[in-house]
């Protein structure tokens, strides 16, 4: 049984499942791609989805693989955008089914505030996409003219199919932020308050804008207080391949903090109507010059997956 088999065990349609969208690992006759027919005769539409990815515990990073934003044909951080100007936005979707095309797929793109969990969007553009079955891809393109306003802005991607056999891997987000190094780099990053009203209010929360469904997020981690707030932060890089030279082992594996870093605070409970908190990254990057390193910071409420974002921290060119 190869390394795929092996990591199969505990949650076997959804680890295969999840590696099969995010590495194209998906070959006929391989022991670990068992998939009940009520889902293998339908389409699965699916981009990289931080979401799925934080319920069943792997590490992500913000920095969406299947998102790219451009300028003139020069592709864009979030981080660095000009107001009031206009940008291209290329989405790629993929598919894992080998046997029913994604035709129709509707890609809904919006924008929202930096930081983690914000509420409000703000529509950008719907599309529709046509994916073929794995291993093909369909790329999507709009424009967005960014706000007046001065500031950083995460982009989200949500599809959605009337067939789709998998809706959990629908859900990407691209947020990130670059900093140039100095003797600390600190970095404020805004975490939202999913629920407002109190514990009342997470039950009514759908399952899709970021928050796992209860059974599987709980059956994990057991009662998680729904105002507790927890954050974590380390420098995973997601190493994008496709069929033969995916490797779930190297793309999943976890990555500590590449230098010195904290954040404050890292564990915190919000108060019933309080809107967001501002916590700080703080990073001791290395004197001289280097490459680049990027930090992943992650945050659950309640214990389930509320958002993130990845700062990518850089040093004099060598």
């Amino acid at each position: 049984m190869n390394k795929v088999s092996e990591n199969c065990s505990a949650f076997l349609d959804r680890l295969c499942r999840l590696w099969m969208i995010i590495a194209n690992k998906r070959k006929i006759g391989d022991p670990c791609v068992y998939v009940p027919e009520r889902i293998i005769n339908r389409p699965d539409p699916c981009i990289y989805s931080q979401f799925l990815l934080m319920q069943l515990h792997q590490p992500v990073t913000w920095d969406n693989p299947d998102v790219s934003i451009s300028l003139k044909g020069v592709e864009q951080y979030t981080y660095d955008l000009t107001v009031n100007t206009e940008y291209d936005i290329a989405i790629t979707v993929h598919n894992t089914s080998v046997e029913k095309k994604a035709s129709g797929t509707k890609v809904s793109v919006r924008w929202v505030e930096f930081g983690a969990g914000g509420q409000i969007r703000h529509h950008i553009n719907d599309l529709v996409a046509n994916v073929p079955v794995w291993p093909g891809v369909d790329i999507v393109h709009t424009t967005w003219r960014t706000p007046a306003t001065p500031g950083h802005y995460c982009i989200e991607v949500e599809l959605t199919h009337p067939q789709d056999g998998n809706p959990a891997n629908n859900l990407g987000w691209n947020n990130t932020l670059v900093k140039a190094a100095a003797s600390q780099v600190q970095t404020p990053i805004r975490v939202f308050n999913r629920w407002l009203d109190g514990p009342h209010q997470r039950q009514r929360v759908r399952s899709g804008r970021g928050a796992a469904p209860r059974n599987l997020a709980e059956s994990s981690r057991g009662a998680v207080p729904w105002n507790l707030v927890e954050i974590s932060y380390d420098s995973y890089v997601f190493h994008d391949a496709y069929g033969e030279e995916a490797d779930p082992d190297r793309m999943f594996a976890p990555r500590p903090p590449a230098w010195p870093a904290h954040v404050e605070p890292s564990l915190f409970h919000f108060s019933p109507g309080e809107t967001y908190r501002d916590v700080m990254l703080i990073v001791d990057a290395p004197n001289g010059p280097g490459p680049a390193e990027q930090f992943n910071v992650t945050v659950r409420q309640g214990g389930f997956p509320q958002g993130g974002v990845t700062v990518t921290v850089t040093r004099e060119k060598e």
